[in-house]
């Protein structure tokens, strides 16, 4: 496998970038689902299609199933249980506050995860990346414009996803020298898909073939995203991807338009601003000390 050390960091970023836009057409999908049918389905057809897809991509693709086989099934599980903990709250909390107020409060999972990456893979966390993380937060804040109405317990519904999220994005850092890509990007949500699946019968109601189409859909964009993801952090220090996951914003607000008309302000314009702005002065800086042997 390739070392964070010896692979281009472009390719990594690329990755993060192509992750943003494909997860938040995920999101936008789910955020249109949830408004006509219960969302235990909704987070239940996240994860079916997405293990399902998986599954058969991998089994066509090798002819056997190989890729089931996890040398740290322990650090897969609790991966997944992040992964699923985090995707539960955040669809529950667009359910009872703003799509925004909630968005705004998970993008602190970039800053945890420049955090943790110090704390807990031992990666030199500069103040230059420190900066980039935190103005690439203004501009998030900058987009989604928090009301007072956030400070509510509900509140902790996304805070608990940033949370969650930097630990899935860490251990996905971790992982990487313990598992094939594969098997990672399966067991991402199968533990998630067996779960769902007992509980689903409980809430299930009759949808129409379209939404079936948009279940289905979800699911294609979420394992696409997440094996982006997976490559990218095999090739890149966690550290430095964090800015670059704030691109996702910029997918949102485009994702936003196309699909429910949001004409984004220019508030939204300005903060997308400062997070691409954020992101080029990782890549720029990181540039520079490889040029210089660093």
């Amino acid at each position: 496998m390739s070392s964070p050390n010896s692979s281009s960091p472009a390719l990594a970023i690329g990755l993060i970038m192509a992750t943003g836009t494909v997860l938040a057409g995920m999101d936008g999908t789910a955020k249109y689902l949830a408004l006509e049918i219960p969302i235990v389905m909704v987070i239940w057809g996240r994860y079916f299609f997405h293990t399902v897809l998986t599954f058969t991509l991998y089994t066509v693709r090798t002819r056997s199933l190989v890729f089931l086989k996890a040398r740290r099934p322990g650090l897969q599980f609790f991966r997944a249980a992040a992964l699923f903990a985090a995707t539960a709250f955040m669809y529950v909390a667009i359910t009872r506050m703003q799509l925004a107020d909630a968005s705004s409060i998970q993008f602190l999972a970039p800053v945890l995860v420049t955090a943790f990456s110090g704390l807990v893979l031992g990666e030199r966390v500069g103040p230059r990346r420190w900066m980039a993380v935190v103005f690439g937060f203004v501009g998030v804040l900058l987009v989604a414009r928090p009301g007072s109405g956030v400070l509510g317990w509900t509140a902790l519904l996304p805070l608990a996803t940033a949370v969650l999220l930097a630990v899935y994005l860490i251990m996905t850092r971790i992982i990487h020298t313990k598992d094939d890509p594969a098997a990672t990007t399966f067991y991402s949500t199968a533990v998630g898909a067996v779960v769902l699946s007992l509980a689903v019968p409980f809430y299930w109601q009759d949808i129409t073939a379209f939404q079936w189409a948009v279940m289905v859909a979800m699911g294609a964009a979420g394992a696409l995203g997440h094996f982006f993801l997976i490559k990218a952090f095999f090739l890149a220090e966690a550290s430095m991807l964090a800015p670059f996951t704030y691109a996702q914003v910029v997918a949102a607000i485009v994702w936003g338009y196309v699909l429910f008309g949001d004409v984004p302000s220019a508030w939204t314009l300005a903060g997308a601003g400062v997070v691409i702005a954020s992101g080029l002065y990782v890549w720029w800086r990181e540039t520079l000390l490889r040029r210089a042997g660093h």
